[in-house]
Parts: C-alpha cells; sequence; structure tokens
C-alpha cells in the first residue's frame, strides 16, 4: 500500500524531499520537510501508522544511527537515499501495554519482618545447623526433593516398637518433612539427629576440643537408606534402588559368573581420564574380582562388568572423589573436574534386555519431540504471518518480501507438501499406561557439594531444583537463589563446592 502525504508543489521545493519509508508489510511514500526536526517526520509517520511518537524508530539513515527528535534531516543523507531508491526501516508497534493491575512490590522495598517471607515463599526452608551437621542437612534436603519419598513417608505407620531401630529414625523423618512443609522459618531437625546417631555413632563422635566432628555426606546418605530400606523395604527399592547385574568370566577355564544385586547409589569413578561422569561411569562397572574356580580347585581371576538391569524412580550418582591416604590416615580428596548433565542418559549402561524394554518408549518420546518441535514451527509461522510489525528486513533496498509465500514456492518447487496445522480440535485416545513407561532419562533434580580437601572436614551444601525451574542452594539455614549454569559450574576442578552427590528423577512418558 503506497500513501502520500504533501503535494506535488510543496515537494518541489528544495526543503521537501520524498522517500519510501518500510514498516512490516506496509509502504509509505513520504514527503519530509528537511527544514524541520525529526519529531516532525515521526508525527507524519504517526498520522499514516497509528504508533505512538515515542514508539517509533526509524533506521537507514546516514551515519547508522536511529533517528532522534532533534536530528536535522538535512544531515541524514535523506535526498542521497531517495535519490538511490533506498528506503527507510520504521519499527515500533501499536499495541497497548497495559499498566499492571497491582503496585509491582520490591523485596528490598518491603518492611525487614516481611522480607523473609517473600524471598522463601518459592522454596522450602533452610535446617539449622546442629554442630558440623552441613553433613546431615544437605542429606535431608536433597531427600526433601525426591517428592515420591515424601508421600510414602505420610502414609507410613510404624509397627509395635516405633520408638527405637529403624521405625524411630523412619518417624523422625516423616515428621521432619512434615515440618519442613509447614515453617515458614528455619527448622531444627533435633530429635532426627539425636536418633541418628543412637542408631550410627559414628555420627556423634567429638574431636579433641570437645565439638562434633564433621562427617561423609555419602555414609549419612547409604546410612538413611538402610534404614529406610529395613522400615518400608517395597517402596525404598521401588524409588532408589538399581538393579546390576554382574558377569565375569575366566579366562583361564572359561567359567562364568552372573550376580544379580541392588545397591542405591551409581558410582562414577575418577581416573586422570576421566573427564564426564559417563565415562566414570563406565570404569566403576568394570569390575575384575579373585574366586574361586571350580575347574582348577583353586581362586583365579574372573574379569566382566556389571550393567543395570532394573531402573529407579530416583536415581542417585557418586561420584567418588574420597579415598583413604594412609600416610595421613584420612579420607583425601580427588579435586579433577568432572562435568555431570542436566539431562542422564543410562541406555547405554543397561543390560540388552532392558534395552528391548525401554526402546518402545524411547521411539515414543522421539516422535512426540518431533511433533512437538512441528507445532512449535508452525505456531511461529502463523505468528509471523498474522503480525507485520517489528519484522526487520536483511535489505533496506530490496521489495518486501512475504515469508510465508516464499517458503510455500520453495515447498511447491521442489515437490514438498506443506505443513498446516489442523483447526479442528483432536479426540485423543487416553492411554492407560501414559506416565508409567521408563525411557533411560533422567532429570537433575539435586546435587549434593563439598568444599575442602578432606571428607571429614570442610563444608557441605545442597542444590534443589524448584517446581517452577528455578534453583535454591541450601547452606545449613539459609536458602540461596541460584540458576542452572550456577548448578553446572559444581563440576569441581578447584578448592570450591564441586558436586558429590546426584539426585536425578525418571523422565516417563
Amino acid at each position: 500500500r503506497d500513501a502520500r502525504l504533501g503535494s506535488s508543489t510543496s515537494r518541489a521545493m528544495s526543503h521537501t524531499c520524498a522517500i519510501a519509508v518500510k514498516w512490516g508489510k506496509e509502504t509509505y511514500e513520504v514527503d519530509v520537510d528537511l527544514t524541520l526536526p525529526g519529531a516532525a517526520f515521526k508525527a507524519q509517520l504517526f498520522s499514516l501508522t497509528g504508533v505512538p511518537v515515542d514508539r517509533i524508530k526509524v533506521t537507514g539513515l546516514k551515519g547508522g544511527k536511529p533517528l532522534a527528535d532533534d536530528s536535522d534531516m538535512q544531515a541524514c543523507g535523506i535526498e542521497d537515499l531517495a535519490r538511490r531508491g533506498k528506503k527507510l526501516m520504521m519499527f515500533g508497534s501499536t499495541t497497548v501495554v497495559e499498566a499492571p493491575k497491582e503496585d509491582v512490590k520490591f523485596v528490598e522495598d518491603l518492611p525487614e519482618n516481611e522480607r523473609e517471607a517473600a524471598t522463601t515463599a518459592n522454596y522450602s526452608p533452610g535446617l539449622v545447623n546442629l554442630g558440623n551437621t552441613c553433613y546431615m542437612n544437605s542429606v535431608l534436603q536433597c531427600l526433601y526433593a525426591a517428592k515420591d519419598l515424601r508421600g510414602v513417608l505420610e502414609a507410613y505407620v510404624p509397627g509395635r516398637d516405633q520408638h527405637s531401630g529403624s521405625a524411630a529414625l523412619t518417624t523422625a523423618l516423616r515428621e521432619l518433612f512434615a515440618d519442613v512443609a509447614r515453617a515458614r522459618d528455619t527448622v531444627m531437625p533435633v530429635r532426627f539427629l539425636n536418633i541418628l546417631r543412637q542408631m550410627y555413632p559414628q555420627f556423634a563422635q567429638h574431636g579433641p576440643q570437645g565439638a562434633p566432628m564433621q562427617q561423609d555426606a555419602e555414609e549419612c546418605w547409604s546410612a538413611v537408606m538402610q534404614t529406610l530400606n529395613a522400615e518400608i523395604d517395597g517402596d525404598v527399592k521401588r524409588l532408589f534402588g538399581v538393579g546390576l547385574r554382574r558377569e565375569l568370566k575366566c579366562a583361564a577355564t572359561g567359567e562364568t559368573r552372573v550376580e544379580d544385586s541392588e545397591e542405591f547409589t551409581f558410582k562414577c569413578n575418577i581416573t586422570i581420564e576421566v573427564n564426564h561422569v559417563s565415562e566414570g561411569f563406565k570404569i566403576a562397572l568394570n569390575d575384575t574380582r579373585e574366586l574361586r574356580s571350580e575347574a582348577l580347585g583353586a581362586d583365579a581371576i574372573f574379569e566382566g562388568s556389571s550393567r543395570i538391569s532394573k531402573l529407579p524412580e530416583y536415581l542417585t550418582t557418586q561420584l567418588v572423589r574420597f579415598y583413604y591416604k594412609t600416610d595421613i590416615r584420612a579420607k583425601a580428596k580427588i579435586l579433577r573436574a568432572v562435568t555431570f548433565p542436566v539431562v542422564l542418559d543410562v541406555y547405554e549402561f543397561c543390560t540388552e534386555e532392558l534395552k528391548n524394554e525401554l526402546e518402545p518408549a524411547r521411539k515414543l518420546k522421539l516422535k512426540r519431540e518431533d511433533d512437538e518441535a512441528l507445532q512449535r514451527m508452525n505456531a511461529k509461522k502463523a505468528e509471523l504471518d498474522a503480525v507485520g510489525t517489528d519484522t526487520p528486513m536483511e535489505d533496506a533496498g530490496t521489495a518486501p518480501t512475504d515469508a510465508a509465500a516464499v517458503e510455500t514456492a520453495d515447498a511447491s518447487s521442489s515437490g514438498a507438501t506443506a505443513v498446516v496445522a489442523s483447526t479442528e480440535p483432536e479426540t485423543k485416545e487416553v492411554d492407560p499406561l501414559e506416565g508409567t513407561r521408563f525411557t533411560g532419562f533422567y532429570d537433575l533434580i539435586a546435587v549434593l557439594t563439598h568444599k575442602g580437601r578432606s571428607a571429614d572436614s570442610g563444608h557441605y551444601v545442597s542444590w534443589v531444583k524448584q517446581a517452577d525451574g528455578s534453583w535454591t542452594e541450601f547452606d545449613d539455614e539459609t536458602p540461596i537463589p541460584k540458576t542452572e549454569e550456577d548448578v553446572l559450574a559444581l563440576k569441581g576442578g578447584g578448592d570450591h563446592h564441586m558436586g558429590y552427590l546426584m539426585l536425578y528423577k525418571a523422565r516417563k512418558i
């Protein structure tokens, strides 16, 4: 569409110049009075397009700068551009942005007694450090991230001996999680700690000065898992148990051994060749053992590897960073940087039988992702066709082109069939297996990290993913908002916090 402003008489005067202005799909021929400032030119464009003056942006002028309200139109090179048949580009939308119905309140502007409630509304409260108990607090925050475990504990009813042993610790964990769910302030895990120390005296050790000693968070995790498994066996194995099948062979005799076991951590060994957790998993799965050979009547070397035979709802991976160093008689730490993914695929570590079980769900997952990508592409194409504003052109000197028309033409010339989103409502059949099929993919939901040189010293914290996709670092009683980039930086390689335990949740379809 072409529109003219002014008359041929005024254009004949030396102080005016006609130039084309491109705005979205529209082209206007405007008579510019070069004696007036840029604001007058914007006013002309407002009368043609309806875009408010304060939202108009004009580019393509001499010097590359956008038009300002006080720009000297004679110095903008308008006449030279018009003589060469060039166009100016205009950006701006007529859409009115409504003001928020309620005033925006910033945390720093709130009264002091309201700030903590506002900043902790998105995540659970922290846990008070009761004397070098950061190892326990970090374990508890990661376990709290496993929503299904909270559901199992809520339904848990202890047996007769509910005040001692595994029942007492399980009950204490259930009550602690209930306190965390209700609390608006920090929670003190006193009862849980006392029972933990009664059951596992190693966590009650004190140093020479009488202060409680720091402990290994992985040992605390294993102790809690062992206790829960003893009390609510089936549910804990379903949620956290990794089924492993070990196949070993003796090269000297050809004898084989096949063993099935269930573990609560999937280990990643760290060597100088390991840069990613997948490389460490492969090393940890390889196995060499000295076993009794019936053929030889003596012990012999058996070699082989383990594979995952059963997947849990939550996969706990452990980076084996600590080892006992005899010269210092303490656990030393491997500081090497080892990266870990946000989405972990364990398909390659599974038995062939489990791979066959996973294959249909993996194909369905891939098909759904392709369908979703196609829907997003069609939606984006429809949006571009419907909205003609704020669309930059590749070359201001070329004629306007309809992107959708070009794509249609290309598809026709190549014999391709254009995909058009149907406007008719689809009737979807209810899949009774929806959400129950494992795919082998796991999403990272929590990370337990350690800072320091020894497992029995330093400091532990946890990093937990929230329902809205954000992350929170729990440094005992202090929750700190974090990003996914902050979490992925916990790969190690220095004296700062580095990943030790990672908790992944199964992605099921």
